[in-house]
C-alpha cells in the first residue's frame, strides 16, 4: 500500500477533528452572545442585518418552547382537573350505591312492617299471600334443620345429615331472600304512593327513614348527573386538538425539535464573528475573553486550510505517479510493437529477395527459349 494513501487519511482525520473542534468553539461562542443579546439588540446597522436573521430565528425558538411550556403546564392542569372531577364522580358513585343499599334495607323494613299491620291495604293480597307462602317454606327448612340436629347415628347417617342440613340452610337463604324482595317492593310501592298520614307506630318511623334517604339518594343523583355532564362537556371541548395527553406528546416533540435547533444557530451566530465586518458588526456583545477563543478558531481555520491543502498536493503528487506509470506501461507496448515492426520488416525482406531471385529466373529461362 502507497504510504502516501495512509497520510492522506490521517490528514482526513486530523481535518476533521480540527473541523469539529473549530465548531465546537464557534458554537459555545455563539450561544454565549446571543444570551448576552437580550430582548432590545437588533443589529439593525449591520450590513445585510445578518446577526440580526440569527438572532431573530434564536428568538423565535426561544418563544416557541416558552408557549409551548406554558401551554403544556396548562395542559397538566386539564389533567389534574379530570382526574379530581373523575374522583369526585368515582366518590358520588360510591356513595349513591351505599345509599341504594341502606334505602334498600329501609324499604324491606317498611314492608315488612306494612304487612304485619293488619290496616295495610294490600291490594290483592298477593304480597301477603307471597309473604306467608315464603314464611311457611322458611319455617319448614327451619324445622327439617332442628329435626336433623337431634337426630344421631353412625357415620353414613352423619354424611347423610350434613348433606340435608346444607340443602336446608340454602332453601333458608334462598326463601329469605326472596321474603326480602317482597318485603323491600312493598315499601317501595307505598313510599312513592304518599299515603303516610295513615301510617303509626314503628311503620311510621321506617317511613320516615326510608323517605328521608330517598330525597338524599336522589339529591346525590342529580349531584353525580351534574358531574357526569360537567365531565361530557369537558371532553367535548378538546375538539378536534386531541386530549390534552396526545397534546402534551406533540408539544413535547415540538420542544425536542427546536432545543436541536439551537447548536446550528449558536453555530451560524459564531461564524459570524469570522467574517468579515462581522467583530465589528457585534462589537456590543464582545468581551475580552472572547479574543481568545476566536484565536483558536483561527488557528483551527489555518490547520484545516493546511492540511487539506497537504491532502491535495500529496493526491496530485499520486496522480502525477500514476500518469508517469501509465506512459511507462505506453512506451513499454510502442517498444513491442517496433520490435515487432522490424521482425516483420527483415521477414519482408527475405520475401522480396526471393522474389527478385524468381523474377531472374524468369527472365534467363525465357532468354534461353529456341526459336
Amino acid at each position: 500500500m502507497d504510504e502516501r494513501k495512509k497520510t492522506i487519511r490521517e490528514l482526513e482525520e486530523k481535518k476533521q477533528a480540527d473541523i469539529m473542534a473549530r465548531e465546537r468553539l464557534l458554537e459555545g461562542l455563539g450561544e454565549a452572545l446571543l444570551e448576552r443579546a437580550g430582548e432590545n439588540e437588533a443589529f439593525t446597522g449591520s450590513a445585510g442585518n445578518v446577526p440580526g436573521i440569527v438572532l431573530a430565528d434564536y428568538r423565535k425558538l426561544q418563544k416557541e418552547i416558552a408557549e409551548s411550556s406554558e401551554t403544556i403546564k396548562s395542559l397538566e392542569q386539564e389533567i389534574l382537573q379530570l382526574k379530581a372531577l373523575d374522583e369526585k364522580i368515582s366518590g358520588k358513585e360510591k356513595e349513591k350505591s351505599g345509599l341504594e343499599g341502606e334505602l334498600g334495607e329501609a324499604n324491606a323494613k317498611l314492608g315488612q312492617a306494612l304487612l304485619e299491620d293488619p290496616e295495610y291495604i294490600d291490594t290483592g293480597g298477593l304480597m301477603r299471600q307471597e309473604e306467608e307462602n315464603l314464611l311457611a317454606k322458611i319455617d319448614k327448612q327451619e324445622t327439617k334443620l332442628e329435626e336433623l340436629e337431634e337426630r344421631r347415628g353412625g357415620l353414613i347417617s352423619w354424611l347423610g345429615k350434613n348433606v340435608q342440613k346444607a340443602v336446608s340452610k340454602t332453601l333458608i337463604s334462598k326463601n329469605s331472600s326472596a321474603l326480602k324482595k317482597v318485603y323491600r317492593k312493598v315499601g317501595e310501592k307505598f313510599l312513592s304512593s304518599g299515603n303516610e298520614k295513615d301510617l303509626e307506630g314503628e311503620a311510621a318511623g321506617f317511613y320516615e327513614n326510608a323517605n328521608k334517604l330517598m330525597e338524599y339518594l336522589s339529591l346525590k343523583t342529580t349531584e353525580l348527573n351534574d358531574l357526569k355532564d360537567e365531565r361530557k362537556n369537558t371532553v367535548s371541548s378538546y375538539g378536534t386538538e386531541g386530549t390534552p395527553a396526545s397534546r402534551i406528546k406533540k408539544l413535547e416533540k415540538s420542544i425536542i425539535r427546536a432545543k436541536d435547533e439551537f447548536p446550528s444557530v449558536y453555530l451560524r451566530f459564531g461564524s459570524l464573528l469570522t467574517e468579515n465586518g462581522g467583530k465589528e458588526a457585534m462589537s456590543s456583545l464582545l468581551l475580552k475573553e472572547d479574543e481568545l477563543v476566536l484565536e483558536k478558531a483561527a488557528a483551527l481555520a489555518s490547520q484545516i486550510v493546511e492540511n487539506d491543502k497537504n491532502i491535495k498536493n500529496i493526491k496530485i503528487a499520486i496522480n502525477i505517479d500514476d500518469e508517469k506509470t501509465e506512459i511507462e506501461k505506453l512506451k513499454s507496448a510502442i517498444l513491442k510493437q517496433q520490435q515487432k515492426i522490424l521482425a516483420a520488416e527483415d521477414v519482408i525482406s527475405d520475401l522480396e529477395k526471393q522474389i527478385a531471385e524468381a523474377e531472374q529466373n524468369i527472365e534467363e529461362l525465357e532468354a534461353s527459349i529456341q526459336e
